[in-house]
């Protein structure tokens, strides 16, 4: 018999999160903050389901959370533009302009006027696709990432198209059958587990 640990009744059992479907929803912004990484500034915009079935799932998530470290769930990174003339700046200029219409699209009333603070609160319409990434024991993960931004309008209306999934590309040895072997069939050797 193994002996008991002693918070063993307290200790919680670790569970899969819900996962946000891939598809379009009216989004609200819950909070927006400058930051600055080794590309340059950019808005981190904190977000969350507005409206429908998924209403405040990112909230939901936050506060059922029991990581001592809590993230929030959806954030969308807004590069702010260097103004220095080159084609990466050129692209960096209409992903801002897109997301400031969309916005105004999005919100009677509202006029883009550079205080990245009035952001919250409003409402916007948002892509989701599934993004893959490589977890710390290099499985593969797959994750619903916020892609793109629209109005709110298409979204209500369903007249969008979602955006590709990010899938990492497989080779030979990185087929994603996770080290799995198939066993013929007929075999009468005991597995090894």
């Amino acid at each position: 018999m193994i002996k008991q640990f002693d918070d063993y009744a307290k200790t919680q059992a670790y569970t899969d999160f819900p996962t946000l479907p891939k598809g379009g929803y009216v989004l609200k912004v819950m909070g927006v903050s400058q930051k600055q990484n080794s590309n340059g500034l950019y808005l981190q915009i904190g977000m969350d389901i507005a409206e429908g079935e998924y209403k405040d799932f990112f909230t939901k998530q936050y506060v059922n959370d029991s990581r001592s470290e809590k993230k929030w769930g959806c954030n969308f990174l807004l590069s702010l533009p260097k103004d220095d003339g080159s084609e990466q700046d050129g692209w960096t200029k209409r992903s801002f302009k897109t997301f400031t219409t969309a916005l105004e699209e999005s919100n009677t009333g509202y006029h883009f006027d550079w205080a990245e603070t009035k952001f919250k609160g409003l409402t916007i319409g948002g892509l989701f696709n599934v993004r893959e990434y490589t977890k710390a024991d290099d499985s593969i993960g797959k994750a619903t990432n916020l892609a793109k931004v629209c109005a709110a309008e298409k979204i209500r209306k369903g007249d969008y198209k979602l955006p590709e999934d990010k899938l990492i590309a497989r080779s030979a040895d990185n087929s994603g059958d996770m080290g799995f072997i198939t066993v013929p069939e007929g075999i009468n050797e005991e597995l090894p587990f």
